[in-house]
């Protein structure tokens, strides 16, 4: 599949060397997912599938963030327009399905700090490794959210459900090293070694034999896509729901304004 069956992306970059192709998303400041990168997370994982130059993939963030996730001021539009939250609750389990069912192995280079919807695109992937100084949240319920994106799926599928009932509930955020240390990411390196470490472990699993790498991942994550397929719509459901309450447009004017929400439970 020749570089140019991607260029119907605008927020998205790809780049290869040899191959491993590095997938970044690049809407700067903080490569928060806007709808038209929401749009393209929902497709971009079945094309590189398709993608027979490539064997690896690296999905990172441009600048210094991995995504902060939904852009909230935008969301407000998708709060008070219909259409435009269904089509966004209707895509999410696209990017769910098609990241979890790839059967290439991918790398989270998570160069900054994966927030809400950020951390669950770095989370779905096969190998996270991230710079020590980043942070990792589901933020949704800071939001007035559920966290319907695919976090309530693969959290307690890390960490335990103890651990993740904490983190979904609070959405507190943990640093990469005590992500590490508790299972939720593979690996935390100092920022100045994250490219090599990142480069190294994807020129051995492209050294590796392709095949039996690509079987096991599609083994690993059978059960993961089953789950996925039953309830990824069901829990994007449940978002929606929250979606419409006034917690969550008090959560979002309240960011605008640079003050703290008054919650209401409503």
């Amino acid at each position: 599949m020749s570089s140019m069956m991607y260029s119907q992306y605008r927020h998205i970059r790809f780049d290869r060397r040899g191959r491993i192709l590095t997938v970044t998303m690049d809407n700067p400041p903080l490569n928060t997912v806007s709808r038209a990168l929401h749009d393209e997370l929902s497709t971009v994982f079945a094309d590189v599938a398709r993608d027979d130059e490539a064997d690896v993939v690296v999905l990172t963030g441009a600048g210094g963030a991995f995504s902060a996730g939904v852009d909230l001021p935008k969301l407000l539009e998708a709060t008070d327009d219909k259409a435009m939250r269904t089509a966004l609750l209707s895509r999410a389990p696209h990017i769910v399905h098609s990241l979890l069912g790839l059967h290439k192995p991918v790398i989270a280079r998570v160069n900054g700090h994966a927030m809400g919807l950020g951390a669950t695109l770095a989370l779905l992937c096969d190998v996270v490794i991230a710079a020590d100084t980043a942070r990792i949240a589901d933020s949704h319920v800071a939001v007035g959210l559920a966290a319907g994106d695919g976090g309530a799926l693969i959290w307690p599928h890390l960490i335990g459900f103890a651990r993740a009932r904490h983190y979904l509930l609070t959405g507190d955020p943990i640093s990469a090293g005590e992500a590490e240390a508790i299972g939720l990411i593979y690996k935390a390196v100092p920022a100045e070694r994250l490219d090599e470490t990142v480069d190294a472990y994807a020129d051995r699993l492209a050294n590796g034999a392709a095949m039996a790498i690509q079987a096991t991942k599609q083994s690993i994550n059978m059960e993961l896509c089953r789950q996925a397929i039953a309830s990824a719509e069901a829990q994007i459901g449940l978002e929606g729901y929250t979606m419409a309450s006034d917690d969550h447009r008090e959560a979002i004017i309240a960011f605008i304004e640079k003050r703290k929400p008054v919650f209401t439970g409503r």
